[in-house]
C-alpha cells in the first residue's frame, strides 16, 4: 500500500470512529429522551389518578362527614327501635292479665336484643357482597336475631 492509500484508510477509520461516536451519542440522547418521555407520561398518569381519587373521595355520600351523619342517624334509629321494643314489652308486662282476658293475639313480646340484631342482620344482608365482610356480620348476629328466613312479629306486622 502506498502512502495515499494509507492516508485514505486512516481518514476512513477516523470518519468511521466519528460516525460511531455520533451514533452512540444519538442513541444515548434518544434513550434519555425516551426515559424523560416515559417519566413525564408516568407523572401525568399519577396526577390523573390523584385527581380522580380526590374527586371520588369528595363525592356525595363518601366523605367522612357524610358517613358520620348517616352513622348518627342509624344509631338514633336503632336507639328509637330499642326504646319502642322495650316500651312494648313493658306495656305487655303491665297489662298481661288484661291482654290475656281480651285474647289479643298481637300481644307478642318483641325482645329488644332480637329486634336490634334482626335490623342489623337484615341491613347487612341487603348490601353484602363477597368482599365487604357483611355476610359474616349478618351471620354473627343470627344467634340473637334468629334465621333470616323466619319473620319476627314486627316484620309480620309490617307486611
Amino acid at each position: 500500500m502506498n502512502e495515499t492509500e494509507l492516508m485514505q484508510l486512516a481518514r476512513q477509520a477516523i470518519a468511521d470512529e466519528d460516525s460511531a461516536r455520533l451514533n452512540a451519542k444519538a442513541a444515548e440522547l434518544a434513550t434519555a429522551d425516551e426515559a424523560n418521555r416515559l417519566a413525564a407520561a408516568k407523572e401525568a398518569r399519577t396526577e390523573e389518578l390523584k385527581v380522580a381519587a380526590e374527586e371520588a373521595m369528595n363525592a356525595e355520600g363518601v366523605t367522612l362527614p357524610d358517613i358520620a351523619r348517616k352513622f348518627d342517624a342509624a344509631v338514633a334509629a336503632l336507639a328509637d327501635l330499642a326504646r319502642a321494643a322495650c316500651a312494648r314489652n313493658d306495656v305487655i308486662g303491665r297489662h298481661a292479665s288484661g291482654i290475656q282476658a281480651a285474647g289479643l293475639r298481637e300481644a307478642e313480646r318483641t325482645p329488644a336484643p332480637e329486634t336490634l340484631a334482626r335490623a342489623l342482620a337484615l341491613a347487612a344482608n341487603q348490601v353484602a357482597t363477597p368482599g365487604n365482610g357483611l355476610k359474616n356480620l349478618a351471620s354473627g348476629v343470627l344467634s340473637y336475631s334468629g334465621p333470616l328466613h323466619r319473620l319476627t312479629a314486627v316484620e309480620r306486622a309490617a307486611r
